[in-house]
């Protein structure tokens, strides 16, 4: 399972631009995927890319214990703003991302409209007077659906609100349990054992890996 994106691994983007204000669109960059990934699964994923009939394909795979072998999912980029190759390759590795479901609570954004100034540039199109504007908060509902947000402009001006933020108890590490059955384990057999059966259960692999890996040091002590 694959957790949910945290506001500052959100980047919010200039729609449309007009007299009246702008709207926004959020949006995550490859490396987001990247940090995230390694988070999870550590050294268990890998990517690639591939040509097909002049369209480029990135693929991400992570390694299933339970099976034994590398799981791949795969989709096609499109051109971005930047240099060809470069957008295609970030674009589809990130698509990619999302068929492995980093980012998919995205698609449940709001249309976000903020009423700020605007300035015609020297192509007479308008643009927001603001450089950038940053994602302060957000929440997601019971589904995984955007359920709050806070967006601020470059000065830390409010420009957009939506939902009713919910101060939250502290998260319960949803593997605790499961790391705390190696203290359990009193030999090597049954760690092995014991690591192989609840791997694929583990929400945070890295985690279940190192207190895999603590645990082994002791018993070898």
């Amino acid at each position: 399972m694959i957790r949910k994106l945290k506001a500052d691994e959100i980047e919010c983007r200039v729609g449309t631009c007009n007299e009246k204000g702008c709207s926004l669109l959020l949006y995550k960059t490859a490396r987001v995927d990247r940090s995230i990934l390694s988070e999870m699964y550590g050294n268990k994923w890998q990517n690639d890319f591939k040509v097909i009939d002049g369209k480029m394909y990135g693929g991400i795979a992570i390694y299933d214990e339970e099976l034994k072998e590398w799981l791949w999912r795969w989709d096609c980029g499109t051109e971005s703003n930047t240099e060809k190759e470069k957008g295609e390759a970030s674009d589809c590795f990130k698509r990619a991302g999302f068929k492995w479901g980093i980012g998919i609570e995205l698609y449940s954004a709001p249309f976000i409209w903020c009423n700020v100034q605007t300035v015609k540039n020297a192509n007479g199109k308008y643009q927001p007077v603001s450089r950038y504007f940053e994602l302060k908060k957000i929440q997601y509902d019971a589904a995984g659906n955007i359920s709050f947000l806070e967006i601020a402009d470059d000065k830390g001006n409010l420009v957009f609100k939506t939902g009713q933020f919910i101060e939250k108890q502290p998260e319960i590490n949803p593997d605790d349990d499961l790391i705390k059955g190696f203290d359990g384990i009193s030999d090597i057999t049954n760690l092995k054992l014991y690591y192989e059966k609840n791997y694929k259960y583990a929400v945070n692999k890295t985690a279940f890996n190192q207190a895999k890996d603590k645990r082994k040091k002791e018993l070898q002590q």
